[in-house]
């Protein structure tokens, strides 16, 4: 496992993905959201537009190999004339914590909570992404490119080819995103499901512990409210007592003789 993989890349598979045909003209950038997204942050880390002119430009051409993309890592193989060279894309992938903090943020967010658990990625994800201060796209110090060509320029046209080549992958499957930051769609939504059921049961402990208000009724059974309602009752008067028993007749005096 490479270092850009990282710890947190559990058992995610490397996907596969034939090469795109040869474009003539066009947009070089992928069209849907997140595609968008991912060219404008990869321009951001490597601003300088010759290499990038270059790379929209070689990306056109059908000389990049089927794309593989996994936890960390985005790879093909390029023709450049005689030679094929081996290019990737490196970059950070998130530990089990920053995962676990990003589905507790993304838990806060119903409308974003369901279209995950639907099979979408929403556009209003990044806003949770932000509250869990994790990087979801490329980012300085966490994207980096590697090819054995011989251009003197860092990123050569051929990572940055295969950059915006992974943003027309993103097009029609924008989960990659996440498969690229180590958990593929299934276990994104799996984890997302443990911690909704974490909270529900957090949920039942806080109001199984929560005080009685006796103003609200909170927090009791209806065999509690009986016993209060119960001792809310004025007291009864209690009933007047029996009449004392009479006392017993003094006994007569015993007889002493029998006269004669």
């Amino acid at each position: 496992m490479s270092e850009a993989q990282g710890s947190g890349a559990r058992g995610s598979g490397a996907r596969g993905f034939p090469a795109f045909a040869a474009r003539r003209g066009g947009r070089a950038r992928g069209q849907s959201f997140w595609a968008a997204q991912w060219a404008e942050a990869v321009e951001d880390v490597w601003p300088e537009e010759g290499p990038l002119k270059k790379g929209r430009s070689f990306a056109r051409t059908g000389r990049i190999g089927p794309i593989t993309v996994s936890p960390g890592r985005v790879a093909a193989e390029v023709y450049g004339g005689e030679e094929t060279y081996t290019t990737q894309l490196t970059l950070t992938v998130l530990d089990d914590d920053e995962w676990d903090l990003l589905w507790e943020r993304t838990a806060d967010r119903p409308a974003e909570t369901e279209a995950l658990l639907a099979g979408d990625l929403p556009e209003d994800l990044l806003e949770a992404v932000e509250d869990a201060r994790v990087r979801m796209l490329p980012g300085y110090g966490d994207l980096d490119a590697d090819c054995d060509c011989d251009a003197l320029d860092h990123p050569c046209p051929h990572a940055t080819a295969l950059a915006y080549q992974l943003s027309w992958l993103l097009d029609t499957d924008p989960w990659l995103l996440l498969l690229i930051r180590g958990r593929d769609a299934e276990e994104a939504v799996e984890e997302l499901k443990s911690a909704l059921l974490l909270r529900a049961l957090a949920g039942d402990d806080e109001e199984d512990d929560e005080p009685y208000d006796e103003e609200a009724g909170d927090g009791t059974t209806p065999d509690d409210g009986h016993q209060r309602a119960a001792y809310a009752r004025p007291a009864a008067a209690l009933p007047a007592l029996p009449p004392l028993p009479e006392p017993p007749a003094a006994p007569e005096e015993p007889l002493t003789g029998i006269e004669a």
